[in-house]
């Protein structure tokens, strides 16, 4: 039984008050003192040694079985059903304060133990101080002697506390050990478990977002594909409304795509704003989306070609890898302006390309690409996970436009998929993002 459920069966053992304790000790519904209750009717006050180790031997004891409280001022007449109430409440005439017993235990309880300070509670006019000790998670536990530097092991059996033998001692280290290992071994396969299960999830909810989301694009078939989405590593609900006023009133600050975009579009649990290239065709279908969710997953889909301009131009199909780091670094500052202000400091990024194989990677002269590097032939989802404090705010003037490591460390990798070392001038001397340079008022 959890020691906070003794006395009351909602409150924790820091909410308890003096009522609580007296229909506590009135009803007596634990019948008498058990492996995790003890009551005493007088608490050792001396300063010498022998008081610190009686009172240290029982923190020992239910450290070394499954926690429990330890009564002070009732008498051993409670375990009596004839004994009225509240005559075996005796009160405490004196005590110690509850840094002394800290120091005490600090001093001699090995290995080191936090322990919650013993409380005082007023039932009918009489003192009464409970000790709460937790089922110890670092067993086994022993008193320690600092003047001899002797050391004894106790271990609450039954409604006592024994003293163990060496035997006893070789026996409960032994036992102690394989349940430790045999812990650690569940705990990892438990965490294992659920790290795959998160990983299959997790899977899923970025397959069903590109399914709808492809029937939104105009051709992520022909033109290429691009998905860039923020998962956060915990759960959060964010209200619809926040979402669309966020990207109503704020579209602005991020990346063009989206502050030429139309009206937010509601869809079941988010908002999605997409960007049309009418000059092209005035019933385009996007070719950018950025779709928030009230999960808070954050996704940029779009086309590897949004302009779908490269092969008219003459050049093939072209990933523009100025644009990719700018899309980048707008996409983690809108994450962290929407996942952060929901205590969320930590989240899985993900890049994702299809149908690229006929795509190159476009290097840029002072007009024109004056070199392409192809598709290496194979590529993995790109995946990070990025400690949110570290993104540059969109609103720091300082930092907005230049390059964070992370963006640095995903354009590596990008340009290996296109077997190509980075090409030249994505950022300056200064990190300073190329793509923004003398379109700051647009970008």
């Amino acid at each position: 039984m959890n020691p906070d459920k003794i006395i009351h069966p909602f409150k924790s053992f820091t909410e308890l008050d003096d009522e609580d304790v007296a229909v506590f000790l009135r009803d007596r519904t634990f019948v008498s003192e058990s492996a995790i209750l003890e009551f005493k009717s007088a608490f050792p006050v001396g300063s010498n040694n022998s008081d610190a180790k009686e009172v240290c031997k029982l923190i020992v004891g239910f450290l070394n079985a499954e926690g429990g409280l330890v009564v002070y001022g009732v008498s051993d007449s409670v375990n009596d059903p004839a004994a009225p109430f509240p005559d075996y409440v005796s009160g405490l005439a004196q005590y110690p304060s509850p840094q002394e017993v800290t120091r005490w235990a600090r001093e001699t309880v090995r290995p080191h133990v936090s322990l919650p300070a013993p409380r005082l509670f007023d039932v009918g006019g009489r003192r009464v101080v409970i000790l709460k000790v937790p089922d110890g998670s670092n067993k086994p536990y022993c008193y320690y002697d600092p003047p001899t530097h002797g050391v004894w092991y106790f271990k609450r059996t039954g409604s006592s506390i024994a003293e163990l033998t060496p035997d006893e001692i070789r026996e409960f280290y032994r036992t102690c050990f394989t349940e430790q290992v045999d812990s650690f071994l569940r705990e990892a396969e438990f965490r294992g478990g659920i790290e795959a299960r998160n990983v299959a999830v997790r899977k899923r909810r970025l397959k069903r977002h590109q399914r709808w989301v492809k029937t939104k694009l105009e051709n992520p078939k022909e033109f290429g594909f691009v998905g860039v989405y923020t998962l956060p590593v915990r759960t959060v609900e964010i209200p619809w409304k926040d979402l669309n006023e966020f990207l109503t009133l704020h579209r602005s600050r991020f990346s063009s795509e989206l502050s030429r975009s139309g009206e937010p579009e509601r869809v079941q649990n988010g908002v999605s704003a997409g960007y049309f290239p009418r000059a092209i065709r005035q019933d385009i279908k996007s070719t950018h989306r950025t779709t928030l969710y009230t999960d808070g997953l954050v996704a940029l889909d779009s086309q590897a070609d949004p302009l779908m301009d490269s092969a008219s131009r003459g050049l093939g199909k072209i990933l523009h890898p100025y644009w990719l780091s700018y899309e980048l670094q707008r996409h983690l500052q809108l994450s962290r302006a929407i996942l952060e202000p929901r205590n969320v400091d930590r989240a899985d990024l993900v890049v994702e390309f299809e149908n690229i194989e006929d795509f190159s990677m476009g290097f840029q002269g002072s007009s024109s690409y004056v070199d392409t590097s192809p598709y290496s032939g194979f590529h993995l989802p790109i995946e990070r996970e990025v400690n949110l404090s570290e993104v540059y705010k969109y609103d720091d003037a300082d930092r907005r436009n230049i390059a964070m490591p992370t963006v640095k460390d995903i354009m590596d990798e990008v340009c290996r998929i296109f077997g190509n070392a980075q090409p030249p001038g994505l950022w300056d001397e200064k990190g300073y993002l190329t793509y923004v340079k003398g379109a700051e008022n647009t970008r």
